[in-house]
């Protein structure tokens, strides 16, 4: 037997290293410079700045005019172009999802540093370096949609592709955890899934082991077959949610959802049988800076209590 077979160490630190592989839930922003002729700029500085926590991050363009951010958390940026004997070129509110891939293109203009081109429509997100069926659910959406399950796994269900397995809809609640895998992603899939979160697998076996609170999630995806060579733990679909993280201001949220006796409509119009189920839902959120522009914290808590 070789030398480092038996080394414990060794062999301790493999196993360790291969249970912390999993698929990066970080995005990436991409594009060419170039000016009005549309020739490549090189050597161009270009800055990516994430409006929500001041965190900046520079790079400079290649031969082609080219520039590439790898691992960049999600949220919302600015993307600025300075180049010598050229003016500024800034554009703003870039979404950027999870696993996104999204390229920012810019023309510059001759002038000088101090003149600036400002693009303040949201850029388009589009998806140009994959061919990945996806369809992904936004903060907005996951705020006006109703969940009364209140399981960010459920919203999989929106997809046209995807079926229903689980023995009953009406309980699909966060600690049903066979609710989660039990879902046909464009074919039969059931329990052939992986269920991600934050890039992180959390499926044990062939269910889920935890759901996060709906105030949560940030963002949540479902992907077909096939899907890119990252993601190769499963024989079906890939559901992945992303967490809120904090920002440089404080935010948070509050709630309450709750059935009572007293407030319940009557189940039977006829003998005016009571509606006797009792069900409260609380929790909270809440976001911060531990050190603006250097390090955040967030925290959820839900609670459930059903008679």
């Amino acid at each position: 037997m070789a030398n480092w077979a038996r080394s414990p160490l060794l062999l301790m630190v493999l196993v360790c290293a291969s249970s912390l592989i999993a698929q990066d839930y970080r995005a990436r922003v991409q594009g060419v410079v170039t000016d009005s002729s549309q020739a490549a700029v090189v050597g161009a500085k270009v800055a990516l700045l994430n409006i929500d926590t001041g965190i900046e991050v520079t790079r400079q363009t290649g031969d082609s005019g080219q520039y590439l951010f790898d691992f960049v958390a999600p949220g919302t940026y600015a993307v600025t172009v300075e180049a010598a004997g050229f003016g500024k070129f800034v554009q703003q509110n870039i979404p950027v999802q999870v696993r996104g891939d999204v390229t920012v293109n810019a023309a510059l203009t001759v002038g000088t540093v101090s003149e600036t081109v400002n693009v303040e429509e949201t850029a388009a997100a589009l998806q140009l370096n994959t061919s990945t069926m996806e369809l992904t659910v936004d903060r907005k959406m996951l705020n006006e949609l109703p969940i009364m399950q209140r399981n960010p796994f459920t919203l999989a269900l929106l997809d046209p592709a995807v079926v229903n397995r689980y023995w009953d809809i009406a309980h699909r609640n966060p600690f049903y955890m066979w609710s989660s895998s039990q879902i046909d992603v464009g074919g039969s899939t059931s329990m052939k899934n992986d269920l991600l979160l934050d890039g992180a697998p959390i499926q044990i076996g062939v269910k889920g082991s935890y759901a996060p609170p709906m105030d949560a999630v940030q963002e949540f995806s479902v992907q077909q077959n096939s899907v890119d060579a990252e993601f190769g733990h499963s024989a079906g679909g890939i559901m992945s949610v992303g967490i809120k993280s904090g920002t440089n201001d404080f935010h948070g949220s509050a709630y309450y959802f709750g059935r009572n006796p007293a407030l319940n409509a009557q189940t039977d119009s006829v003998l005016h049988t009571p509606n006797l189920v009792r069900n409260s839902i609380w929790g909270g959120t809440l976001g911060n800076p531990i050190k603006k522009n250097k390090l955040f914290t967030f925290t959820a808590y839900e609670g459930w209590r059903s008679q």
